[in-house]
């Protein structure tokens, strides 16, 4: 991975946190993120100190508009540990201390689109405007909203697809070195592959095989979360879609995937249990647990269906009535 240009005073203690925690055989992509985040408040706000000072840290954690709790607290987790790296060093820094709030890993529940929702989105998508100041845009934002959605997958994932990465003759796409250190391929239907090759054929024709997929103005790979979020969110206000503090958000694509899947699945009669393991696969989950929370999620926005759920699935979601 390139190194990062910092524009902070921290910017040299920062580069030495994140090369030694890969020295440790972390990946550390979101934590480079969250500390690249940080070095980047620390100049706008225009901090003149190497040292990570109380103001500069409880200031960077503050919660912001739209912001789900689970959101700051991983910015509040990164600045925690950063401070304790330093303060083990003998260095002058201040260490957050612990939160006592808890998101819960799989207690979470995302705000959902249904498909009509979903739908209007993309509706939205390719109704954006030509931008001179970003040219590309309003070609690549929906492709990349229709990919998200497609094929479940996460927004980190789809911002960092090179062109190399996506098998227009095969119609499939290849995630590597993504979360839980899994990589995987993902079979795309066929009409998003059409999709694909007529975004291809106009876009990357003289691309090489190193060029991003999905290109931000400057040329790299857009910034994910940070940088398409408030993209995602002018999307909703143009379908007409609420967007409240819980949503949606652009995870709420792969949710929603994932629980249209098994709607899906359910109305076509398809062993729900059975088909598990296939989508826990497909969406590069860890484990069963991280997939089996959709199939409650899928009960619920789809009250017809519990029946046929709770009847191959009584065992992982008892008492859906």
């Amino acid at each position: 991975m390139a190194d990062r240009d910092y524009a902070s005073p921290l910017g040299p203690k920062i580069a030495a946190y994140v090369a030694e925690r890969r020295a440790e055989g972390c990946k550390f992509v979101t934590g480079a993120d969250l500390m690249s985040q940080l070095d980047k408040f620390a100049a706008g706000v225009g901090w003149e100190s190497d040292s990570l000072g109380r103001d500069l840290v409880e200031a960077f954690v503050m919660p912001r508009p739209g912001e789900k709790p689970r959101t700051r607290e991983c910015r509040a987790s990164a600045a925690r540990c950063f401070g304790k790296y330093l303060a083990v060093r003998g260095e002058n820094a201040y260490v957050l201390p612990p939160s006592n709030s808890s998101s819960g890993k799989y207690y979470f529940v995302p705000r959902l689109l249904t498909e009509e929702e979903v739908g209007r989105l993309l509706d939205a998508a390719d109704s954006m405007a030509f931008n001179p100041q970003t040219p590309l845009r309003h070609v690549v934002v929906p492709m990349m909203m229709r990919v998200t959605y497609c094929c479940g997958l996460r927004i980190s994932e789809a911002t960092r697809l090179l062109v190399s990465d996506v098998d227009l003759g095969d119609g499939v796409i290849s995630i590597w070195n993504t979360k839980f250190n899994k990589d995987r391929r993902v079979p795309m239907s066929e009409s998003l592959t059409q999709r694909c090759n007529e975004y291809a054929a106009d876009l990357h024709r003289f691309s090489r095989g190193d060029a991003p997929f999905f290109p931000s103005p400057s040329g790299g790979c857009y910034g994910g979360g940070n940088t398409m979020g408030p993209v995602f969110r002018a999307l909703l206000a143009a379908a007409g879609i609420e967007h409240h503090d819980d949503g949606p958000t652009l995870h709420s694509l792969r949710h929603s995937f994932a629980v249209h899947r098994l709607a899906r699945w359910a109305a076509e009669g398809i062993d729900v249990n059975a088909m598990l393991p296939y989508l826990s696969a497909y969406l590069g989950h860890e484990g069963l647990l991280g997939t089996e929370r959709y199939l409650r999620l899928t009960s619920e926005m789809y009250p017809a269906l519990r029946e046929l759920i709770e009847r191959s699935c009584s065992h992982v979601i008892p008492g859906v009535v």
